[in-house]
């Protein structure tokens, strides 16, 4: 069996920028929004239901100390230096979208912190991650409903 990309990245400790008792994170090569972020156990597991009790409280206090990192790290530079050495040509095209995003240069406003909890839920690799989105004032139309916009029309519950 190949070994999976996340537990390739810690044990050579590619890219991390934190690390706790259970936990590392990194900021995702794929970004949606500037600061993408994405915490990892360490030990190879594929669900946040796998995790035991000792882990989710780590991962509380990791997520925590990850938004902190996030607030106080500069984009402009990160993305910068990731296009002088992109994975592929897609990783390439979210670097530069982020050079190019006018939150670039911002503190983010608020976060989305989510899971892809199996394949119909678009995992696509088998290692739980969490993602940590950074969200900014206005950089979506109708941000009311949040995460509820993975389903076309249904994120808005207000109207």
């Amino acid at each position: 069996m190949n070994e999976c990309i996340f537990c390739k990245l810690y044990r050579k400790k590619e890219e991390i920028i934190y690390q706790s008792k259970y936990f590392y994170a990194r900021f995702d090569r794929f970004p949606v929004s500037p600061g993408h972020t994405e915490v990892i156990p360490m030990r190879h597991t594929v669900s946040l239901l796998d995790l035991n009790k000792e882990e989710w409280m780590d991962l509380k206090s990791s997520i925590k100390d990850v938004i902190a990192i996030i607030e106080r790290t500069p984009f402009k530079k990160l993305y910068g230096e990731y296009l002088k050495n992109p994975l592929n040509e897609k990783s390439e095209w979210f670097c530069k979208k982020m050079l190019e995003n006018s939150n670039v240069e911002k503190k983010p406003d608020g976060h989305n912190i989510g899971v892809n909890e199996g394949e119909a839920a678009g995992r696509t690799i088998d290692h739980l991650h969490i993602h940590i989105i950074p969200r900014y004032t206005g950089d979506v139309e109708d941000y009311i409903g949040g995460i509820r916009h993975i389903i076309p029309e249904m994120g808005n519950y207000k109207e």
